[in-house]
């Protein structure tokens, strides 16, 4: 199952590895990619695509309203749940009102008494 959901505070972090000349920074792999442009930057799940591209679920992080120290081509990117991370606690999104209670009379599952 998804280990971030809608709300989560989360930061951008691509995979690590070492470059020809030693130096330690994104994959070698990975740096022509988009996504590498926002390495260390800190955002909000804000949607998810549990049937991303070849079945990887994905996260559209949102960048707007932050001060990141790294500059961020655009306000918003989808993400692999490999190179997302938490920065703090998990938020839960409020529920509207009434949208997941119970009908009235429906709330318990049994009675209590025997058939």
């Amino acid at each position: 199952m998804a280990a971030f959901g809608m709300g989560d505070e989360v930061r951008v972090e691509m995979p690590k590895g070492v470059n020809k000349r030693g130096v330690v920074g994104i994959s070698v792999m990975y740096t022509t990619w988009p996504e590498a442009r926002f390495d260390g930057a800190t955002g909000e799940v804000v949607e998810v695509n549990p049937r991303g591209p070849y079945s990887v679920p994905q996260y559209l992080v949102s960048f707007k309203e932050r001060e990141n120290r790294v500059a961020i081509p655009w306000q918003s990117q989808w993400f692999r749940e490999e190179w997302l991370a938490h920065t703090g606690e998990r938020r839960k999104a409020p529920a509207a009102s009434n949208e997941l209670a119970a009908a009235a009379g429906w709330g318990a599952t049994t009675t209590g008494e025997s058939s």
